[in-house]
């Protein structure tokens, strides 16, 4: 089954907060494998928090910066600050931005966030 265009539901976890310190705190979830057989990388997505609909960069894949080898899965949710672990969310992926990258440093790996995050919004607004 194709999961274009389908709601998915997972928990909001803790995760170990590199993206806060960066300046994009993700929202990580506990299902991983709702995401097997996709490609690892970054996707633009859509998420319904609370009942409110909101637009993000979604990550699957292996946190190379950590030097880890399973698969998180990982939103930055555009436009919200909440700690919301505990909770529920849908989210919905949408199109492929890039594959998984391995980064030197801290410097380079927030540069491709950023250019990440423009792509996502740039195909959100379509």
């Amino acid at each position: 089954m194709s999961l274009d265009k389908i709601w998915l539901k997972a928990k909001v976890i803790e995760g170990k907060k590199l993206g806060r310190t960066l300046g994009y705190p993700t929202l990580n979830l506990d299902q991983p494998y709702l995401l097997t057989g996709k490609k690892e990388g970054v996707y633009a997505c859509k998420m319904k928090i609370g009942g409110k609909l909101y637009h993000g960069a979604l990550y699957y894949g292996p946190r190379l910066i950590l030097k880890e080898k399973n698969n998180i899965l990982e939103i930055f949710v555009f436009d919200f600050t909440k700690a919301i672990y505990g909770q529920e969310v849908s989210f919905q992926v949408l199109d492929y931005i890039r594959p998984v990258k391995k980064f030197g440093n801290l410097i380079d790996f927030k540069k491709q966030l950023e250019s990440d995050c423009r792509k996502a919004k740039s195909i959100l607004l379509q």
